[in-house]
């Protein structure tokens, strides 16, 4: 789902829908709370800034939609997908690269790096919880 963390920059893909999200905002950190607030509320939300475009990813019980806002807006609905496998994805996609996770919006302060990446395991952990209660 995520991947390419470099030069403030990542890729985002979730099956047709392809965006390129910028260091604005804290993206792993952002999506794991959106999972984490699914298995907490019911439901997580998360906004990607693309400087100069935007999308968000809404997460229910029964519903998962990107919504794009480009020229006007874009509803990609991709309800039929299993929540449980895009949190898989997720939780891969930071493990495989958390080296690159805590430096993507970090100065290259090393404290400062370190900071970001225990705060992305922790949150990581989280989520794992509710993952493994789930199964």
């Amino acid at each position: 789902m995520i991947s390419n963390p470099k030069h403030g920059w990542c890729n985002f893909k979730l099956r047709t829908f392809e965006g390129t999200p910028s260091y604005l905002t804290d993206v792993p950190i952002d999506l794991l709370n959106a999972f984490i607030d699914y298995h907490a509320r019911g439901c997580g939300i998360v906004w990607f800034d693309e400087e100069g475009t935007e999308f968000s990813l809404i997460i229910t019980p029964y519903s998962l939609f990107i919504i794009e806002e480009k020229d006007k807006p874009i509803l990609h609905d991709f309800s039929e997908m299993k929540i449980e496998n895009v949190e898989k994805e997720l939780i891969s996609d930071i493990e495989s690269d958390l080296k690159g996770w805590a430096e993507f919006m970090a100065n290259d302060d090393p404290e400062e790096i370190t900071i970001h990446r225990d705060e992305i395991w922790n949150k990581l952990v989280i989520l794992k919880k509710y993952t493994e209660k789930n199964k």
